[in-house]
């Protein structure tokens, strides 16, 4: 073991036995190790020695490395590549010039095709290492921008996912798109993930998706495993596939349910009381959402449910501001309509209340009380030349149209802000009570922000690469790396739990993110070091926050490191 100096001057970039920024690489190599990730790729995907010297496994993981630090173009690659030590990570049999763009590409050829099994396999190594799965799992799915046409014909008969247009989650609906449906535990961790057609729909995803969780996982694996979705899971296709399986379920009703209207109309009936949950953050804050709930046992497709109505105080200050703009909203359009209508006069009654019922049909006001009144009156004819003395002058019927407007009952808007403020879950498992419920659901959270990782534009915005499929490759590649990612965020929690904050240059965290452990190692470098006998690579300057994190990950800070082929 060789130790290392209290300290060492940083040299300069343009030595060749300094490499910058390596902190990343040796740490995701070393991780790789530890779960046999190399092994386990190369057994799925196809490696044809004469198109590629390197085993394919070495191509993807340096393209998880280059995703999780510096995020260059295909052809930005093999000029990366050769800032690192790849003596250290891979022998001196390997050179940079071997990550072109070329055998790049094809390796997300061959990802397009066999990313799922990969996602898969790589999922349940990691948690033979570092179990993070516990009870309930979490699915979602997300669309990614797609820059350029990408005709139909393009995508060819062997395309695996389609590019096309879709409900854009990005806000982007002039462009085509792909998708991504991805499941997680509890902690964040991606178990299993696929690639999909830019307009695949929740509720046919879900059903389908849990049918391919099964097919690529031991027998049983899911069993008593409660799966979590958001309220497209809720539907029968998917449900008769998740009991199959042997799973639980656990879902937010969505008000196309007439169950859901009902749910409510009785938590809201004056009989039935709230049980109160109080705040459910870890550390709760004055502005911490607060909450009450009512359980209703219910049978939901012929089988028996368990519903929870919960009324949070977040949701009624959230919607407060937009009840009181839709409700202003309205007066406005009805003080727009009577100023019209009140310039307007008729040759009859009839003509006049028919002109006030088009008020009065009108399906938007649902606040005001809206009262048209029929006013008659006469008024004189005008007519060439002087009127006649003791004639009375004509005059002529006619009928105008006035409007009276009641503003809203408040007890109308207090109902509203109340079923506003309310939301439901429901689930197949009795066992759960409200509290467990709702903890389990906000678990979705993850599965949002691991999304949004991936599509941060320091990661990746809206993308184009010339070859369909190697967009789904690039798809596959990118939650790979989330799957890394998360996974050094769990072991690095998992160390600090109930150790003092992690002191970051700047601030103190006490559960970092996946975004600081890769800011923390990005910034270490690595020197090659040689003496008559021997070479090796080592570690300069390492803070006290880094080495926590080394630590955490299993990383030697204290020691030389040499090329070991293994794997």
């Amino acid at each position: 073991m060789i130790k290392l100096p209290v300290a060492i001057n940083v040299a300069s970039t343009k030595d060749p036995n300094y490499f910058a920024h390596s902190g990343t690489a040796l740490a995701v190599r070393l991780l790789a190790d530890r779960v046999n990730w190399l092994s386990v790729v190369d057994t799925l995907l196809p490696w044809d020695p004469i198109r590629s010297k390197i085993a394919p496994s070495v191509l993807v993981l340096m393209l998880v490395i280059n995703v999780l630090t510096h995020r260059n173009p295909l052809y930005g690659v093999e000029t990366w590549a050769a800032t690192l030590p790849l003596g250290l990570l891979w022998g001196d049999t390997i050179q940079a010039s071997q990550f072109n763009d070329d055998a790049l590409g094809r390796v997300l050829e061959d990802l397009a095709d066999h990313g799922p099994k990969i996602l898969a396999a790589v999922g349940m190594r990691m948690q033979t290492v570092h179990r993070t799965l516990s009870e309930g799992v979490h699915s979602d799915t997300t669309a990614y921008s797609l820059m350029g046409d990408y005709p139909s014909a393009s995508t060819g008969p062997t395309a695996p996912v389609e590019l096309t247009w879709g409900h854009s989650k990005d806000h982007r609906p002039d462009l085509k798109q792909i998708m991504a449906g991805v499941t997680m535990d509890a902690q964040g961790c991606v178990i299993a993930g696929t690639m999909l057609s830019g307009n695949t729909s929740d509720q046919r995803w879900n059903a389908d998706w849990v049918d391919q969780l099964t097919k690529d996982f031991p027998e049983n694996f899911w069993k008593d495993k409660c799966y979590i979705a958001d309220s497209a899971m809720v539907a029968k296709p998917a449900i008769t596939r998740i009991r199959a399986a042997g799973m639980h379920w656990l879902g937010r009703l969505s008000a196309r349910f007439s169950l859901c209207g009902d749910l409510k109309r009785r938590a809201w009936d004056e009989s039935n009381t709230w049980d109160v949950m109080g705040p459910l953050a870890e550390t709760p804050i004055a502005k911490s959402a607060t909450y009450r709930c009512q359980t209703f046992d219910v049978t939901f497709y012929d089988e028996p449910a368990r519903a929870f109505v919960y009324y949070s105080s977040a949701l009624d200050k959230k919607k407060e501001h937009t009840l009181q703009r839709e409700i202003e909203r309205e007066r406005t359009r009805i003080t727009k309509f009577t100023k019209k209508l009140s310039g307007k006069a008729f040759s009859s009654a009839q003509d006049a209340r028919q002109a006030a019922a088009i008020l009065q049909q009108d399906s938007a006001i649902r606040w005001h009380t809206v009262t048209p009144i029929i006013v008659e009156r006469e008024v004189p004819v005008k007519r060439r030349g002087r009127p006649k003395a003791g004639v009375p002058p004509a005059t002529l019927t006619e009928y105008t149209v006035t409007v009276q407007v009641t503003d809203p009952a408040s007890e109308a808007i207090q109902a509203e802000r109340e079923r506003r403020s309310t939301f439901i879950l429901l689930t197949s498992n009795l066992t759960y009570d409200a509290k467990q419920a709702l903890q389990e659901y906000k678990g979705q959270s993850q599965n949002e922000q691991g999304f949004r990782w991936t599509k941060s534009p320091i990661h990746l915005g809206a993308f184009w690469l010339e070859k369909p499929i190697r967009i789904t490759g690039l798809g596959y590649l990118l939650l790979l790396a989330l799957q890394f990612a998360r996974f050094m965020r769990a072991m690095v929690r998992a160390e600090l739990k109930d150790q003092p904050p992690l002191e970051l240059p700047y601030r103190k965290v006490t559960r970092p993110s996946e975004t600081v452990i890769l800011d923390a190692l990005r910034d270490l470098d690595i020197r090659h070091q040689s003496s008559e006998t021997l070479t090796w690579y080592q570690w300069t300057a390492v803070l006290p926050y880094q080495r926590r994190i080394l630590d955490a990950l299993g990383v030697p800070v204290d020691r030389g490191f040499v090329w070991e082929p293994s794997g």
